[in-house]
């Protein structure tokens, strides 16, 4: 099928809402370039809060899920999560096999690109033990197993692991999270993660 591919002209204002447009997650590097059959949900600050603007979404089509960069990374992964939960609850009349995206704009190419996000399931609640978590925390700083590590060294410590769990402070901003996720997949180290978010 054929995809569309968004253009954008600019690389810091990027998903028109509302008649406004919203500033979403900035990265150097495309996860996936497009996606077809879709209906859009926005989060965005309206009057110092988050808003959610689902009027659009229709059943049965991918989901892509704008978010406004600077919103906390808990209060929107919360209401993902439950959307994400409704669309592939076993009480549907059908099983929807499309997937669920977030939005992000890719400053590199200044094009509009997307992350896949169906298999990962997100808890808010702190793992039982620090052995084999990577944590990034408020200040975006590093810990693996507690010790804290430069990003930069992360590939080094993990290279010989699998089953890592990873950890997000709820004070971070949904930008700080999504670099993360779309780093890891760069990387070509997304699978030597657990498909389970913590975000404490």
């Amino acid at each position: 099928m054929k995809k569309i591919l968004f253009l954008v002209s600019s690389v810091l204002l990027l998903v028109a809402c509302s008649n406004k447009q919203m500033q979403i997650t900035r990265a150097s590097f495309t996860v996936e370039e497009g996606v077809d059959d879709h209906s859009p949900i926005y989060f965005e600050e309206e009057e110092g809060k988050m808003h959610l603007n689902e009027a659009n979404r229709i059943a049965g089509t991918n989901y892509i899920f704008s978010v406004q960069r600077d919103l906390n990374v808990k209060e929107v992964l919360e209401e993902v999560q439950r959307i994400k939960s409704h669309k592939y609850t076993e009480e549907n009349m059908h099983n929807d096999e499309k997937g669920v995206f977030f939005s992000y704009a890719d400053t590199l190419h200044k094009s509009l690109a997307f992350f896949p996000f169906k298999n990962i399931e997100y808890s808010f609640e702190r793992p039982k033990s620090p052995e084999l978590l990577l944590y990034v925390n408020g200040s975006n700083d590093f810990f693996y197993e507690g010790k804290l590590i430069k990003k930069e060294d992360l590939i080094q410590h993990i290279q010989d692991q699998e089953n890592i769990s990873l950890g997000f402070s709820k004070t971070l901003d949904f930008e700080q999270y999504l670099q993360m996720r779309i780093f890891l997949v760069e990387n070509k180290i997304a699978d030597k993660f657990v498909k389970i978010d913590y975000i404490y």
